[in-house]
């Protein structure tokens, strides 16, 4: 009877993991790393040892988090029926039936309504942008992912917003060259995440997200080449900019290859999700490091 009892308690421990683990799978932590636009504006306007600044950079990477979280769990609400068509999606916990819609929503709420009161301690600012950024991605959801270019636009202005948030949490200014490269950069990388859907899901490509019908390879292609000049030059601009550190210039030798490193992963692997590019390549990540390294040597 003792031994009964225990395995039940085991049982019911071994569920509640799974189900704590599936929510969290919901939020998609592994994301967060995008969040790091937030921490560009606490490098770029060298306040890195700055203890308070750190501080309010650290609440709002977090809210950033907790907002970018609640707009995963919207967008698997309104795509689940897609998602369950999707040979990799059809094992997210709501397409999968894991997890109740019901239960989404709740969670998805409690996200936004933690991200709001959080990022309100900083100061208003930081908590307009937060919502802003919402705001941005409930058009995107219910509208603007359906509309060629607007889509990926959407995904650059989300990145251009981290920077901000950044920006106005420690009350600083952000070159005007620092937010184009980040607009131009993101813009790359979703345009290519477009491009790799297409060629990896090929003739269900519609079926899955209906604006994949209007792009095709060929023509992203020739987009992407456009946008990667941007960011280079946008860059080089920047790092020349500030006659008191000429050095910064140097740090363009990472950038420059960091992009290209990614545009050869995506034309020569399956890889095509910036986030997995980042995580699982290591020259990638040696390179982002360096960069950092540099740049804090450099306006320390």
């Amino acid at each position: 009877m003792q031994n009964l009892k225990e395995e039940i308690v085991i049982e019911d421990s071994i569920i509640k993991e799974n189900i704590i683990g599936q929510y969290i799978k919901l939020m998609r932590p592994n994301q967060y790393i995008k969040n790091l636009f937030v921490v560009a504006a606490l490098i770029f306007s060298n306040n890195i040892g700055n203890l308070d600044l750190i501080y309010k950079t650290i609440i709002a990477f977090i809210s950033f988090c907790l907002i970018s979280s609640a707009v995963y769990v919207l967008n698997d609400i309104v795509d689940i029926e897609k998602d369950k068509l999707h040979p990799k999606k059809c094992k997210r916990p709501l397409a999968s039936g894991k997890i109740k819609i019901q239960n989404a929503v709740v969670l998805l709420i409690g996200l936004v309504v933690v991200a709001l009161v959080l990022s309100s301690k900083i100061n208003l600012k930081l908590t307009a942008i937060i919502f802003i950024y919402l705001i941005n991605n409930l058009l995107y959801s219910f509208k603007i992912k359906n509309v060629v270019l607007l889509d990926v636009f959407s995904i650059a202005i989300g990145f251009i917003l981290r920077v901000c948030a950044g920006s106005v949490a420690i009350g600083v200014g952000l070159s005007s060259w620092i937010i184009l490269c980040t607009f131009f950069l993101s813009l790359y990388l979703g345009l290519g995440k477009r491009k790799k859907e297409i060629e990896g899901l090929k003739n269900q490509a519609g079926e899955h997200r209906k604006i994949l019908k209007e792009y095709n390879p060929e023509i992203i292609n020739q987009m992407m080449g456009v946008v990667l000049s941007s960011v280079i030059v946008c860059y080089a601009l920047y790092s020349t900019s500030n006659p008191d550190k000429p050095q910064m210039i140097y740090t363009t030798i990472f950038v420059v290859y960091g992009v290209l490193r990614y545009n050869y992963i995506i034309n020569t692997t399956e890889e095509g999700n910036p986030t997995d590019v980042v995580l699982k390549d290591r020259t990638l990540q040696i390179n982002v490091i360096l960069w950092v390294l540099s740049c804090l040597l450099i306006l320390m």
